[in-house]
């Protein structure tokens, strides 16, 4: 039986959350709101950030030993980029909308701490990747009040194809694609790990 940590970190794989938020950003680019560009440009910047971090430590030693850090949590960013975004789509009409795009937030904060208890990451990775993905959300959101919302069937039919992306795709790992990259790209044998931070 899986742990509440496991399926909290369930919820933040980007495998689920990167195509609904595909699905969304095509959708709202639909109905000629401005503010998916603005998603859209934010998720892009923001994968950039965290895959460069990563890419960084696996491939070439490069954190900072003092906080333990080896790169952004990629659950941690992607969760509090995405889900307050889907929170604040999904509140009914009745329910002021910040309040989905609080709620969102804070089960983000519970995805990137359950990395913590699982061993993934370290303190300064998830609170450093929770304030990026927030910072995106956030300004995206802004943009969003003033322009609408999309219809609820988009937003049903963007969170079924996301759930079924993983069951389709057992087998892709997306850190395990990171690795190889950053191995391919330094030209290393093997990657970096926490150990080889913290050796004097």
């Amino acid at each position: 039986m899986q742990s509440i940590w496991h399926i909290l970190s369930l919820l933040g794989d980007s495998r689920a959350l990167l195509p609904t938020a595909s699905i969304l950003i095509g959708a709202g680019l639909w109905q000629m709101h401005r503010w998916p560009a603005r998603w859209a440009l934010g998720l892009a910047t923001l994968g950039g950030v965290v895959l460069s971090s990563k890419l960084a430590f696996l491939g070439w030693g490069v954190g900072i030993a003092w906080i333990d850090f080896t790169g952004f949590s990629g659950h941690a960013a992607v969760s509090a980029a995405i889900w307050p975004v889907v929170f604040y789509m999904a509140t009914p009409g009745r329910v002021p909308a910040h309040w989905g795009a609080l709620a969102g937030l804070l089960l983000a904060a519970g995805i990137a701490y359950s990395r913590l208890p699982l061993g993934a990451h370290s303190l300064s990775e998830v609170f450093s990747g929770w304030i990026l993905g927030a910072l995106t959300s956030t300004s995206t959101l802004a943009a969003a009040q003033a322009q609408g919302r999309i219809p609820a069937r988009w937003l049903a039919l963007a969170l079924a194809i996301g759930t079924c992306v993983p069951i389709a795709f057992p087998q892709l790992h997306t850190h395990q694609l990171v690795v190889t990259l950053a191995k391919a790209l330094s030209g290393s044998v093997k990657e970096f790990d926490r150990a080889a931070l913290h050796q004097p």
